[in-house]
């Protein structure tokens, strides 16, 4: 776990599984930590340079950080939730202590799914895996990520 600052009571946990990982989105935030998602799949279309989730009876490994409400806003922005791109929703996370909490995850609007014409068959083995191999200290630092 890399902790980067002191707790605060108003953060809010979100999921990063796509670009907040390889973007270095986490490296500033507070309580980074491994997570597993379960009921989503992380799936990476061909000719798409970023991944969506998916629910799903599967699970995934990523990164739970905490953030502010100034920062979440950021986040949602770049997501696209206000232009009904992505939604934020609320799903639990299991971290490698056992401990299980609640975190914001951004998902694919149904306007998303249609105009992308996403489904679980696009990508069966997760391969957004291997962008994450292409970034070094992410993977040393959290060898779970691409397992």
């Amino acid at each position: 776990m890399i902790d980067n600052k002191s707790s605060d009571s108003n953060l809010v946990s979100i999921i990063g599984y796509g670009t907040f990982i390889t973007r270095n989105l986490w490296k500033d935030k507070f309580n980074v930590e491994v997570c597993l998602v379960k009921n989503f799949t992380r799936v990476f279309p061909k000719n798409s340079w970023f991944p969506y989730a998916l629910p799903s009876k599967n699970s995934f490994w990523t990164l739970k950080f905490d953030v502010n409400q100034q920062e979440l806003e950021l986040l949602d922005s770049i997501e696209g939730v206000f232009d009904d791109l992505f939604e934020r929703i609320i799903t639990e996370v299991y971290l490698k202590n056992n401990r299980i909490l609640s975190a914001y995850i951004y998902i694919p609007t149904k306007k998303t799914i249609a105009s992308q014409k996403l489904s679980l068959e696009l990508d069966k083995t997760d391969r957004w895996k291997e962008e994450i191999k292409k970034y070094p200290e992410i993977v040393e630092i959290f060898p779970e990520l691409v397992l």
